[in-house]
Order: C-alpha cells, then structure tokens, then sequence
C-alpha cells in the first residue's frame, strides 16, 4: 500500500462514518486527533503523551440512567478508528482486553472501534527494557483489525480480525496478509523478563528503595497510573436525582496513589504511607498482573518517567530490583 493509498482509505473510513483519531505532532507533544482532512494522516514515530486508552476506558463514562425503577438503554458507542498505534501499546490493548474482557461497557466499544497498527517502534527503545527490534512473528501475539508495517515509502499490510479484512476489501484492497491471534504468550512460555521482576518483587522488600527512597521522593500526584495505558482501576460513582428518583451511574478513573483509595468502612486504611502506596502500584503491574493473566502490566513505554514531577523513573528503579 503506498502512502497515497493509505491517504484515501482514511477518506474511505470517514466517508463511511467512522470517527477517525491519529496522532499529531503539535508544538508542544504529540496527541491524539481526530482527523479532518485525511490528506494530512502520516505515521509518526514518536508515541503520543496520552495514549490510546481514553478512547475505550474514558476518563469518565456514563454506565447507565435511571428513572425510579426503569433504567434507560444504553446507548450504542459511536464507530472510531484509532490509527498508528505502536507495537508497544498495541499490548496495552492486548491486556486491557483480558482485564475487560466480561465488561459490557469495554466491550461495546471495542465492537465499534477499528484498531490500526504500524511498526514504527518510539525513538528510545534503547531504554526501553520490554520492546525488542520488530519482528513478523510478534503480530501473532497483539490484537488489532489492521497493522501496516513501513518498508521504505511504502506499507505491508496486515489484518488481524475479520472487520479489518471487511474494511480493506470495501475500500478495494486485497493485496493483505492475515494474522491469526495465537494469545498473548508465546510458544515458549512466560517472558523470562516478567518472571525475573516478579520474582524480585515478591521474594526480597528492599527497605531502602521502597522507604528510604521512592517513599521520601514521590508526592502522591498520582500522575504515573493516569498516563499508564495498561492502569485500569476506577471508582463507581452515582449521582441520584433526590427529587425525580432517578439519576445517573458513573465510572471515573481512579488512582492507588490518592488518600481514599484503601479507604473502607470504618476510616481503616490499607496503604497509609507513600511507602506502602508506591510499592502497591509496582507490586500490581509486576506480581500480581501477571500472577492473574501471566503478562506484565507494564508494557515499557516510559510514559510514567516523562510526566514524573520529582524524577521516578521506573526503568531505574526496576533495574535496582
């Protein structure tokens, strides 16, 4: 497919009603858009500061409304294209899935969204201690409809569900290949890279990181879990209408830094120091993740470090591990 081609088929999806959203590069960082003018999408190497996430786990999303004791339908999620997402985030999408996998919500939006990859890897993938060089055989373990890997000028095409083979061949474009999903392990086993964190973090509390440094350092902003693609906690949130008898149900993403996290009945908390709370958050994305469905929930791309106010960079940090 080249460039031009691809051009039109982004005119052919918006044509066709779906919402189209692809990374910009704007003065400040790059972020995600909805496009206007196909003629101007392109591929960028550079990830967006916020990432894919929003569009299928908003920052808050109505669940459902109610009246006395009807409850409204919900509404169906409006069809989306989110276009040129890396192969670092693509396994974002792969856990989330899993994570989201029996929740109604997620799931209609995923029915309605189209999900476009491509193989241009972030700049720093030197730091980047999850993310090898791309290879043909990792497609088989990410989930997508379309991925386009860059070969000179031009793309290959690839397509990973039946709605993005529909797609291509409504649009006219056949010359594809299709991946079929063999599941988020590969054959073999688990990442040795996921085991060895797992096993550092679970067999041996280092005071000093945890305490002595990390604890004294970080300042509970809660930051790092907001700009995660892979952090998915959320509070439940009803908002009645005391006169009507009826009201709203909302879900809103929450954070295990924040003071009322662990809070339950009664005032006790869980997590009552910065210690304890920025433990938590490592202990959840390298033991008890992948103890759950057998993958981090760390996808490594340094997305936490950039947006750290104090310098917490967890590269850094598992390396002291």
């Amino acid at each position: 497919m080249t460039h031009g081609e691809l051009q039109k088929f982004i005119g052919f999806l918006m044509k066709q009603g779906w919402k189209v959203f692809a990374p910009e590069k704007q003065p400040d960082e790059v972020r995600y858009v909805e496009v206007e003018d196909a003629a101007k999408v392109k591929l960028i190497t550079e990830p967006p500061l916020h990432s894919f996430k929003r569009f299928l786990v908003p920052p808050e999303e109505t669940l459902f409304e109610y009246k006395k004791d009807k409850m409204a339908e919900v509404k169906e999620a409006e069809r989306q294209v989110i276009f040129g997402i890396n192969p670092v985030d693509l396994k974002a999408v792969v856990m989330l899935n899993q994570i989201f996998e029996r929740d109604p919500w997620y799931q209609e939006k995923m029915r309605r969204t189209l999900i476009i990859g491509q193989s241009l890897i972030p700049e720093n993938v030197e730091q980047n201690i999850f993310q090898t060089e791309y290879e043909e055989n990792i497609l088989e373990h990410l989930q997508f409809d379309i991925f386009l890997e860059v070969q000179g000028k031009n793309y290959f095409v690839y397509t990973g569900s039946e709605e993005g083979q529909k797609v291509l061949e409504d649009f006219g474009y056949k010359n594809y290949e299709h991946i079929a999903y063999a599941g988020p392990i590969k054959e073999e086993g688990l990442d040795p890279i996921m085991v060895k964190y797992r096993d550092a973090l679970r067999k041996n509390y280092k005071k000093e990181i945890w305490e002595k440094d990390l604890g004294t350092r970080c300042i509970e902003c809660g930051k790092c879990t907001l700009i995660c693609p892979t952090c998915f906690c959320f509070d439940i949130k009803d908002q009645p209408d005391l006169v009507g008898g009826g009201g709203v149900r909302k879900r809103t993403w929450g954070a295990c830094f924040y003071n009322d996290f662990s809070e339950v009945a009664g005032g006790h908390k869980f997590l009552r120091t910065t210690a304890e709370r920025i433990h938590f958050w490592y202990y959840h994305k390298f033991v008890r993740i992948p103890d759950q469905i057998q993958i981090m929930g760390c996808v490594g791309c340094g997305r936490c470090a950039k947006v750290c106010p104090v310098g917490i960079n967890i590269f850094k940090v598992l390396a002291k591990l």
